[in-house]
């Protein structure tokens, strides 16, 4: 159970050019990705009546993927989450401990399910003091997935090293001189292992044969195959991931069978993905009824109020209760 902490002649000083995380990488923050491939939104009733075929410009021009990604970032905002699957770096401050009054310390992190912490270290000052998470080593954090909190769990020793606790008891037992950095992934993703892709372009493009297989995380590591060897240099192929498409840019030949490791978004909750389809729906829709956002429009005899351009009025309110279970208010380290 011993716990690493770089501290006096073994200290780990902030890497140049800080806040860095504290592996010395750039942090990483939440980013938006669709919550819907271009092809299961021409599977709805509303591309239907929107006339959107895999023939439309909007369909091959890029456009129908830019409004996609743009309705769920509007999701997104109004929820003050996201709900795909990423990984990134998160930091609490103001940490305090009590280690004299010992208890689990609360971290809630600003977006959940929470799938794994990969790593966790508290920054005092310039030094930081990793904090054991692997749970084959009896790490010092448990997980609580269904309410997205993560609890730091305080040994009975000041020691600060070795079977202690993994925190610097002294320094850290009034005075809020923590900070915690969190490297963990989140979201409604689901792995997905060995699909087969089917062949697009010449034995040039593949892509699974149906939808539920697409809409790959971006974060996540894909694995493509080529007859089960795996291709360890990823400059042969680019990926698609909105549309789970790989792209070798050359023709394989015949014959061959490409499979791939990747992380889906299609589960995300299905309230999301149906706020996705009507704000997308309406993001298409009110450009080409009311381009000049008029309220109303009269001529002679003839008049038409478009109502539904309103911030919470039409759509917009529908939409908003639906997700509304979803939103989150700030939290915070308790």
């Amino acid at each position: 159970m011993a716990t690493q902490v770089f501290v006096n002649s073994g200290s780990w000083p902030a890497p140049q050019g800080f806040p860095l995380s504290p592996t010395g990488l750039g942090k990483v923050s939440e980013v938006d990705n669709q919550y819907m491939c271009k092809d299961d939104y021409l599977q709805t009733l509303q591309a239907t009546a929107l006339g959107i075929t895999t023939a439309s410009p909007i369909y091959n021009n890029g456009q129908l993927d830019k409004i996609i990604l743009r309705a769920s970032a509007q999701i997104n905002r109004f929820c003050s989450r996201w709900f795909d699957t990423q990984t990134i770096d998160e930091i609490k401050r103001d940490l305090t401990v009590r280690p004299f009054n010992p208890r689990l310390v609360n971290v809630i992190p600003n977006n959940g399910p929470i799938q794994q912490v990969n790593s966790m270290y508290i920054q005092v000052l310039q030094w930081y003091i990793a904090v054991l998470v692997d749970p084959l080593e009896q790490s010092y954090i448990q997980i609580q997935p269904d309410s997205a909190i993560i609890d730091i769990v305080p040994l009975l020793s000041t020691a600060g090293a070795g079977t202690g606790s993994p925190i610097p008891a002294q320094i850290l037992d009034k005075v809020p001189l923590g900070k915690l950095w969190i490297n963990y992934t989140f979201g409604f993703g689901q792995p997905l292992t060995g699909i087969t892709a089917q062949s697009l372009v010449q034995n040039t493009v593949f892509q699974p044969s149906q939808t539920q297989y697409r809409l790959w995380a971006p974060s996540q590591t894909v694995n493509v195959y080529v007859d089960d060897s795996l291709i360890v240099d990823p400059t042969l192929y680019t990926i698609d991931y909105p549309n789970g498409i790989i792209n070798f840019g050359t023709d394989l030949g015949a014959g061959h069978v490409v499979t791939f490791d990747a992380t889906t978004n299609n589960t995300i909750p299905a309230d999301i993905i149906q706020a996705v389809i009507m704000l997308t729906t309406k993001l298409i829709g009110d450009p080409g009824q009311n381009p000049l956002g008029f309220k109303s429009l009269n001529l002679n005899n003839y008049s038409v109020s478009f109502d539904d351009t309103g911030k919470d009025s039409g759509r917009m309110q529908e939409i908003k209760e639906l997700i509304s279970p979803f939103r989150k208010n700030m939290w915070t380290v308790i």
